[in-house]
């Protein structure tokens, strides 16, 4: 199991801010999921914390 403290975040993304837009993401996949009845294979949190480190996931602030 990779722990979040040993990952390599993108450039300009603390490790607080990965957890976070990951979480976001599992819980889009999980009410995609329920919508539209689709499984998702595997875990969504691991699959949302890929998609999050290989940039596919698009985030912004609001202020």
């Amino acid at each position: 199991m990779t722990k979040l403290a040993s990952l390599i975040t993108p450039p300009g993304m603390s490790k607080y801010e990965l957890a976070i837009v990951a979480a976001r993401e599992a819980r889009r996949l999980n009410e995609w999921s329920k919508r539209t009845g689709e499984t998702i294979p595997g875990k969504v949190t691991v699959l949302a914390l890929e998609r999050t480190l290989h940039g596919e996931v698009a985030y912004s602030y609001e202020d």
